[in-house]
């Protein structure tokens, strides 16, 4: 499936050409200072970690956001751009990242190097996407008509530049070895250079929206596509953990990445992420300022085992509610703070108690499983246990059927509903304040 490039600089006129401006000053892999556009400024990429246990995103203005474990190197946000930023790829150590334009720019941060890029370059399309080499000493950039461009120590194994696509080029993706890439297209085509596999693809299938990337798994035989929608699309030795297409968005998907130990988040334009499979969700962009991490939130159970109407259910007495899950659904910490753990053999059974840094305290009841200690900080997403519930089972209290039960208090001992926060982040919605969270009516 490979062809020739429709624009490729010899490596050694492009290290000529970095000398003399490197002489002149200049630096040789960013674009000349412009204005930058003030509209530019929405997410549009997300980067895994390497350990899976955080994200990097990005926005058009070149601003970068860390969360979990990702480590802030810097970012282009207030520095002038001939292009808004339309691409991040870590590095495979996860201690650094490139951010690449639409006129080619690249700028590295942290320990990924920088080795040329197409800014000032003639471009018959604009720059699309950008992906790594495993030992981060090079990168391809690739543009909308799939034009490819290497740079440092990545091959060249064929573009569809020159050649007919039906919709634009999205994105590009690496296989491990680093000895090939597959490009995709808007319409879901995909196409495979070098030791890439093609293992299938949407196109020519029916989509309700576009392809917006892709993502590859830990092999070079499967992948994944992700539409603005939320669809999600798997090939290969990939997995299908769960997508928001069908599902209400505050704004179109933009970016998808796969998290190392299986699974993948997808970022929203207005900053939300989705989180499946083993990835996590750490946290998210809000007008371009992300949420502290003493206040991000994260669904309490795996948004692939509840729905908007277990969330919503009301419960039998008092303020709380009962989601009805199988038994051994991982419970996750439902915002940063201290647990204190607890047993109520005829009433709560297994408990944990997380006094959270937003002033809330949540109960967590007929646990079958808890992993955390008394007096052990947790972070948001934070593994608490195992859910339970089965009638008589060690830790089930007086549960009559497997469930997780959840409650909260906040301001003293008032009981506040909190079927309006989990459905707010089921849907990714920015969470309501506590003080907003009634004080009855969410009872049978």
């Amino acid at each position: 499936m490979s062809s020739p490039p429709l624009f490729r600089v010899p490596r050694t006129l492009l290290a000529l050409l970095s000398a003399v401006l490197l002489l002149s000053g200049l630096e040789a892999t960013s674009p000349s200072p412009a204005v930058a556009d003030p509209t530019a400024t929405s997410p549009m990429g997300i980067a895994g970690t390497a350990t899976g246990n955080g994200y990097w995103i990005a926005a058009r203005d070149g601003g970068v956001f860390s969360f979990g474990d990702a480590k802030f190197y810097g970012s282009m946000g207030g520095k002038p751009l001939n292009a808004p930023v339309v691409a991040i790829a870590a590095t495979r150590t996860g201690h650094g990242y490139w951010l690449t334009a639409g006129d080619g720019g690249v700028f590295a941060f942290g320990d990924a190097q920088s080795k040329g890029s197409m800014a000032g370059q003639h471009l018959n399309a604009p720059v699309v996407g950008i992906a790594g080499t495993p030992d981060g000493g090079g990168y391809w950039l690739v543009a909308a008509d799939g034009g490819i461009f290497a740079f440092g120590n990545a091959g060249f194994y064929g573009s569809m530049g020159g050649q007919p696509l039906n919709k634009p080029i999205v994105g590009i993706a690496a296989t491990p070895s680093g000895a090939g890439y597959w490009l995709v297209a808007a319409d879901g085509g995909i196409f495979a250079f070098g030791d890439a596999q093609y293992r299938g693809g949407m196109g020519g299938q029916a989509l309700n929206a576009p392809i917006v990337g892709m993502a590859r798994t830990g092999t070079n035989v499967g992948y994944r596509e992700f539409g603005a929608d939320g669809g999600v699309f798997a090939y290969g030795d990939a997995t299908f953990d769960g997508s928001m297409a069908g599902q209400p968005l505050a704004a179109s998907i933009v970016a998808a990445d796969t998290h190392p130990g299986g699974g993948y988040w997808l970022l929203g334009g207005d900053g939300g992420v989705f989180a499946f499979g083993n990835a996590r969700y750490y946290g998210r962009v809000v007008n371009n300022a992300p949420v502290p991490s003493s206040r991000a939130y994260t669904l309490a159970l795996p948004r692939s085992s509840v729905t908007v109407a277990t969330l919503s259910a009301k419960h039998h007495n008092y303020p709380a509610v009962d989601i009805a899950v199988p038994v051994g659904t991982t419970a996750y910490a439902i915002v940063s703070g201290t647990i204190t753990t607890f047993d109520q053999p005829t009433k709560c059974g297994w408990g944990i108690q997380l006094a959270g840094d937003d002033g809330g305290l949540y109960v967590y009841c007929h646990l079958s499983q808890r992993v955390v200690a008394s007096g052990t900080r947790v972070t948001s997403g934070a593994t608490l246990g195992k859910s339970g519930g089965a009638k008589g089972a060690q830790g089930a209290g007086d549960s009559q059927g497997p469930h997780l039960h959840l409650q909260l208090k906040y301001t003293g001992n008032t009981y506040r509903c909190p079927q309006n926060l989990l459905v707010a982040l089921y849907n990714n919605t920015a969470p309501p304040a506590l003080t907003s969270l009634p004080t009855s009516g969410c009872t049978s």
